[in-house]
């Protein structure tokens, strides 16, 4: 046979022949198919499509749809807005499923579509992306004709498609569309977390015996790529008391919620503490990251200056330097001048190691003048029952300079 090196060209027609390898022959002898056979091989994608009417609300279009209770990426959302928009931003809310901002595209990415920029009687396009909706004058999916579809695992990564990946067919027999294939590589998945959970007014320290109220709180939480986080999925738990106090939490639209404390809470002793957690379900249907709270009581420790050479319980609750919830004595303290200086912590914390002022050490109360309390560095005095403002008592270590110091003092106590 002569070898041909160049054919004329032609355009070609469903009628016309090609030459192909019949992987399926163990010897693999060419045979023939027609055009039309191979075209009828791309199946045609069927892209969801919703009718949405509008209603404008001074900034955001409430939007009505009819079976559409979540958002989906791969639908496209056909509106006609009732009212040319009067400002910029604007967000389109369809059935209640959270506001997102209507955009469109530039050369420097999404923008918010200017005011006036949505006209009466004109038919939108709108694909909602997990952040906004993108707005088009033309259908983004009329050119989706095609699928893409194999069951090998991928070689190599490529954007948000990972090693090892495969396309095989979906179970409702459907592949991926261009569409689809292009978001995965340029736009990969953007795994949300939920972080920052807090109760308002509530501070994450108190002192021993505080009760924290039952009733009604509002807790509070932030997240991110908030699109990505399946709707009313939030669950929050007392987890110290093994409890859920509230499931269907709005963690996708929202960033705080009103939960019920059944029972009051408090706590007697130093370092105690009580932990709430949030979690929720991403949109993929795993897990977020969870987020927590704890509250800790704490004793306060007593320093400030006294003229007396030995203080009892009122002198001490009276010290005003610092009086600071806390689990040690270590820290810096500024004493104005005069009288001596006391510091004073509960028995259940650590002693102190050392104490220094100016770089040398600071000459403490000791045995002599009955401080003889002790088998660490420093000697003191103990004074049962000091009792704090929320009613509860701790026997406490004082500590008292050697001398009275007449000049203001920094001590720095580790």
């Amino acid at each position: 046979m002569p070898i041909v090196y160049t054919y004329p060209t032609v355009s070609p027609t469903n009628a016309d022949l090609l030459l192909l390898s019949d992987v399926s022959d163990p010897q693999k002898r060419t045979k023939s198919a027609v055009i039309s056979d191979v075209v009828a091989l791309a199946t045609a994608i069927i892209i969801p499509e919703v009718t949405v009417s509008t209603t404008y609300g001074g900034g955001t279009y409430t939007g009505a749809a009819s079976g559409v209770t979540s958002l989906d990426m791969g639908t496209v959302y056909i509106v006609t807005f009732d009212v040319t928009n009067a400002v910029s931003p604007v967000y389109l809310d369809i059935n209640g499923t959270g506001s997102y901002p209507l955009q469109e595209g530039s050369e420097s990415g999404w923008v918010d579509i200017p005011i006036n920029g949505l006209l009466v009687g004109i038919t939108y396009f709108l694909q909602w992306d997990g952040d906004r909706f993108q707005v088009y004058e033309t259908n983004p999916e009329s050119s989706s004709t095609v699928e893409f579809v194999n069951p090998d695992p991928v070689t190599a990564t490529h954007g948000g498609i990972t090693v090892g990946q495969t396309f095989a067919r979906k179970d409702d027999d459907t592949g991926y569309s261009i569409q689809e294939m292009f978001d995965m590589i340029l736009y990969p998945y953007q795994s949300p977390a939920l972080s920052n959970l807090g109760i308002t007014g509530q501070g994450p320290t108190v002192e021993v015996g505080y009760t924290v109220p039952s009733g009604a709180k509002t807790f509070t939480w932030s997240r991110s790529n908030a699109g990505n986080i399946e709707a009313n999925s939030g669950v929050i738990t007392d987890t110290t008391a093994g409890t859920t106090l509230a499931t269907g939490v709005p963690i996708k639209s929202a960033t705080s919620d009103s939960v019920t404390l059944p029972l009051s809470i408090q706590k007697t002793s130093g370092g105690a503490t009580h932990k709430w957690q949030i979690a929720g379900t991403n949109s993929q249907g795993g897990s977020l990251p969870t987020s927590a709270y704890t509250i800790t009581w704490l004793w306060s420790r007593y320093i400030g200056n006294n003229a007396s050479t030995v203080i009892v319980e009122a002198d001490i609750l009276a010290l005003s330097v610092n009086t600071s919830l806390s689990t040690s004595l270590s820290g810096t303290y500024t004493f104005p001048g005069g009288n001596y200086k006391y510091l004073c912590i509960p028995t259940s914390f650590p002693e102190p190691s050392a104490i220094t002022s100016g770089g040398f050490p600071v000459a403490m109360a000791g045995t002599a003048e009955g401080y003889a309390s002790g088998s660490g560095t420093y000697k003191y005095q103990t004074v049962s029952n000091v009792t704090n403002s929320q009613g509860e008592d701790s026997d406490y270590r004082v500590y008292r300079s050697l001398n009275q110091l007449n000049g203001s003092a920094t001590f720095i106590v580790s």
